[in-house]
């Protein structure tokens, strides 16, 4: 039986009980990457605009999203929370400082305001998703599991909301190796709620870092239901279970997975488009035909594609640009890049240090120049923490560059109809 009716164990300053009951079932959605958080709060903010925490909950919606597509509508709910005559709370004044940040292009700053918040409020299961999604944004993989340890004193199992720190915490212990630990943690979440499909990932993520592809394709398949929603997860859970059985020996499951899944999330997520990316590219690399699909997701990229804004996006729209073809997207992509670089902004240094030497890669493989990518990705390596991705994404470069080294040996096991990229 669900018990997610009050996450938020908050002191929340609310005109009626509607406003802070709205932002209850928001938050929960959000927490458990079901539904839409949006269609919660909004109708509530048209009848109590001065409800800070209804627009700090949009503006959390779009920090978590990650992509820049979603920046409008952070700079929309930082500017109606800040409207003449609404006088936030000085805990709702951090959360608005650390949103700002995000606004800012300064996701470091955004992880620490958020971290910063949960010392004096180590209850507010807002900040704590936040703040590890902004660390997890830098890189910051032992920050995932340490802002969990800041807060595990002030709660326990008997709270409400503890299923969505377990789920969380599972998350951080999965992605610094405590894999036994995580995958207790994320079962314990989903005994307590079933329809947590962030929880469910977390639980998948523990599988793929020990290897259990087996293991992690049967647990997938024995919560279908309750990932399978219309939660934002959904396709990122999709590509889970195609890796898993990938791996398995089932490519056909994973490239189904991929036709009916993916790729058609990916024209409206650029998330999804990476991970439709990198499911292709790695049945391709197994010798499985991509058909047409390289076309379809250079499509995807050339409607999502914001250079400089996060380097996992980045090297996938490159991937896919190479693979179709597309010459001159990869190209203006390139270019994009460079000029973002010789910014002073966190962004730029990530251009620098990990988005071209990433470009240059590819490009390597692309042209077939085998010898050449595989000196370039073992020099990636070390930069790849800072990609902004899970263990289980950023293994995609050590695929490759296995695939490089195969083929330096004269072991080519399949052809790849990919150009190179422009850098």
């Amino acid at each position: 039986m669900s018990r997610h009716a009050d996450p938020a164990p908050l002191d929340i300053r609310a005109p009626t009980a509607a406003p802070a009951e709205a932002f209850g079932r928001g938050l929960d959605r959000l927490l458990r990457a079901v539904g839409d958080p949006l269609a919660e709060i909004e109708p509530v903010l048209s009848e109590h605009p001065a409800f800070v925490m209804g627009h700090l909950l949009r503006a959390a919606v779009a920090v978590l999203a990650k992509d820049a597509s979603a920046l409008p509508l952070l700079e929309s709910a930082l500017t109606a929370a800040g409207r003449e005559g609404i006088g936030p709370t000085d805990h709702e004044r951090r959360h608005l400082a650390a949103a700002r940040a995000w606004l800012s292009g300064e996701p470091e700053l955004a992880a620490e305001r958020y971290a910063a918040i949960l010392r004096d409020s180590p209850r507010d299961l807002l900040a704590l998703r936040l703040a590890q999604s902004c660390y997890f944004f830098v890189g910051q993989t032992a920050a995932l599991r340490d802002v969990v340890d800041l807060v595990s004193p002030a709660w326990s199992h008997r709270m409400p909301g503890f299923q969505y720190l377990l789920a969380i915490a599972a998350f951080g212990c999965a992605e610094n190796g405590e894999t036994e630990r995580a995958e207790a943690l994320g079962r314990w979440a989903v005994e307590i709620e079933p329809e947590f499909p962030f929880a469910i990932h977390a639980v998948a993520h523990a599988f793929s870092a020990r290897g259990d592809h087996v293991g992690g394709r049967l647990w997938m398949r024995q919560h279908q239901a309750q990932w399978l929603s219309d939660g934002r997860m959904a396709a990122h859970n999709a590509w889970h279970l195609a890796q898993f059985e990938s791996a398995s020996g089932e490519p056909a499951r994973a490239l189904a997975a991929l036709d009916q899944r993916l790729i058609p999330e990916a024209f409206t997520s650029a998330s999804s488009a990476a991970d439709a990316t990198a499911l292709l590219w790695r049945l391709q690399l197994d010798g499985v035909d991509p058909g047409s699909r390289w076309l379809l997701l250079s499509d995807c990229w050339n409607t999502h594609s914001s250079p400089g804004f996060w380097p996992f996006l980045d090297l996938h729209a490159a991937i896919a640009f190479n693979a179709a073809g597309s010459f001159e997207r990869a190209q203006r992509l390139a270019r994009g890049i460079a000029a973002c670089a010789r910014a002073d902004t966190h962004s730029a240094h990530l251009a620098r240090t990990v988005t071209l030497p990433g470009l240059r890669a590819i490009g390597a493989f692309a042209a077939e120049a085998y010898s050449s990518a595989c000196v370039a990705l073992r020099a990636l390596r070390p930069a790849l923490g800072q990609l902004g991705a899970s263990h289980a994404q950023v293994s995609l470069f050590e695929r490759m560059l296995g695939e490089a080294e195969r083929r330096c040996r004269g072991v080519l096991r399949s052809k790849l109809p990919m150009q190179r990229v422009a850098a």
